[in-house]
């Protein structure tokens, strides 16, 4: 069974996958520029990285293998961020605090907490907090490059949030557990132990039919009241609880269920002032170039030359 958080992380692989390696192989890249890490002068082979089975790894082999495999991402990756850099300095965009904290309290949402999510960032695509920060940033900047001197009108931006008025209605953000069996009498029979003092994750990991929330004793993470992956009336139910409420039985698709509402978040109402900046954003995003278009005629601009390989020039 799968979080939001952890759907959330899959979808953001790959915008954040060329980040990781950069931000991972850039200083190996940089040792290279600098004849660090080449055979030195007189050919003897560079130094033992790793062995197995009597047989060595050098650090020349591990790193041409790194270069076959990423370098042209990590070359290009290099090349976008000087010359979005440039770019941003030639038009005089400036990312600010504000715009990168409200763009990571955006990401953000369906966590728990912050450090929840730095956790997940950390566990799922190898990101640090810096790293986060740095790919936020950057991101920002090429946005705002992409958008520059599209104009977006009020009214545009009037009639959209009549036709979305939900849309940014704050969702409560619920950790929840469960414990899910196969009949409606068998969730009975959960509910009634339960009552009489049972403990929760203890009986998730004896009945529940849910082998991932099982090991965990019954616990799914954070959900979000509106989630689509998750029942309707289920959900429904979890909102209107307090924590360390139980409710059930429940009927989930085939199965019946038991839950446990651990903890409640209501998120902040975001200002009238910010939802309009990014309903702004978006629209503009929508009439602008895609973003790798944009990268790639800086490339242009800026005069990019690549001489180990030709095709990345295209």
């Amino acid at each position: 069974m799968m979080t939001r958080q952890e759907r959330t992380l899959r979808k953001a692989v790959g915008i954040l996958a060329a980040a990781t390696l950069l931000l991972g192989i850039l200083f190996i890249w940089s040792l290279r520029a600098g004849g660090v890490i080449w055979k030195n002068t007189n050919g003897v082979e560079s130094a033992e990285v790793a062995s197995v089975g009597g047989q060595s790894v050098t650090e020349q082999q591990w790193m041409d293998a790194l270069k076959n495999k990423h370098g042209d991402e990590v070359l290009l990756g290099i090349l976008n961020r000087i010359v979005v850099d440039k770019e941003a300095k030639a038009l005089g965009i400036h990312v600010t605090d504000q715009e990168i904290q409200q763009k990571l309290k955006n990401t953000m949402a369906g966590y728990s907490s912050e450090e929840q999510y730095y956790a997940q960032m950390q566990s799922e695509l190898g990101l640090s907090r810096q790293e986060v920060l740095e790919e936020t940033v950057y991101r920002l900047t090429l946005q705002a490059i992409a958008t520059s001197g599209i104009v977006i009108d009020d009214s545009d931006i009037n009639e959209y949030l009549e036709q979305n008025e939900d849309r940014f209605r704050p969702k409560k953000v619920m950790e929840l557990s469960i414990i899910k069996v196969n009949t409606y009498s068998e969730a009975e029979e959960v509910m009634n132990r339960l009552e009489n003092g049972e403990d929760f994750a203890a009986l998730a990991r004896e009945l529940s039919i849910d082998d991932e929330s099982s090991a965990h004793g019954g616990s799914l993470g954070a959900v979000e009241e509106e989630d689509p992956f998750w029942p309707k009336e289920m959900l429904k139910t979890a909102a209107e609880l307090d924590a360390g409420d139980i409710a059930g039985p429940l009927q989930d698709n085939d199965s019946y269920a038991v839950i446990r509402v651990e903890r409640i978040t209501s998120p902040d109402v975001p200002s009238e002032k910010d939802i309009r900046a990014q309903v702004r954003q978006e629209m503009a995003l929508e009439q602008a170039a895609p973003l790798h278009q944009v990268e790639s005629n800086l490339r242009t601009k800026y005069d990019a030359s690549i001489y180990i390989d030709n095709r990345l020039q295209d």
